[in-house]
């Protein structure tokens, strides 16, 4: 047994790839979008697969970025495709233009929606603004797996909507088990010596 590699190696959790579920960043990934990310997938297709990275707050709020939007919440980077292009989660069942991802977690909008989140008519109604997405082409994502930049896990609300941005990707690790703990230990940054 080669202990280093071991150490390296990200253990396959079993989870299958498909919309609503996540990928999370192997700590080894010093990409400058992805290190210590936790991707939402939106999308997983033979032609396309995409997400939305979850814990990247950016420090503009959504009418900053978007003048016709009219909320002061922080949009989150989403990722490094079409980056002008505004993406909605949210736990709004009744937009007939969202897709369900999982339980009470929808992506997707429609005027009605943003209205409703503008004039915050309904208080308990959770919902994330992002800037562009991640996106794979065929077989890109599954490489990357069998490189150990990515593990596939199950996605929750809570994850989505109620956990601070810096705390997702730490939560979302200790959610892996035993097999991951000593990813809490790596430094984000991992610099060359």
């Amino acid at each position: 047994m080669d202990k280093y590699n071991d150490f390296l190696d990200a253990q396959p959790t079993g989870v299958s790839l498909e919309a609503g579920r996540i990928l999370i960043s192997t700590p080894y990934f010093n990409d400058p979008f992805f290190n210590h990310s936790v991707v939402l997938l939106t999308d997983y297709e033979e032609e396309h697969t995409a997400g939305l990275i979850l814990n990247r707050p950016l420090p503009y709020t959504v009418h900053e970025v978007v003048n016709e939007i009219k909320v002061d919440d922080y949009i989150f980077f989403g990722g490094p495709v079409l980056t002008e292009a505004v993406f909605l989660l949210h736990n709004f069942e009744s937009c007939p233009e969202a897709s369900k991802l999982l339980p009470d977690v929808y992506v997707g909008y429609n005027p009605v929606l943003l209205s409703v989140i503008e004039h915050r008519a309904i208080p308990n109604l959770k919902h994330k603004f992002l800037l562009g997405y991640a996106g794979w082409s065929p077989g890109q994502l599954e490489d990357e797996i069998l490189n150990n930049m990515w593990v596939v896990a199950p996605a929750s609300h809570s994850l989505v909507f109620d956990t601070p941005a810096d705390q997702i990707w730490t939560r979302a690790v200790a959610r892996l088990g035993k097999n991951y703990e000593h990813w809490l230990k790596i430094p984000k940054i991992i610099s060359s010596n």
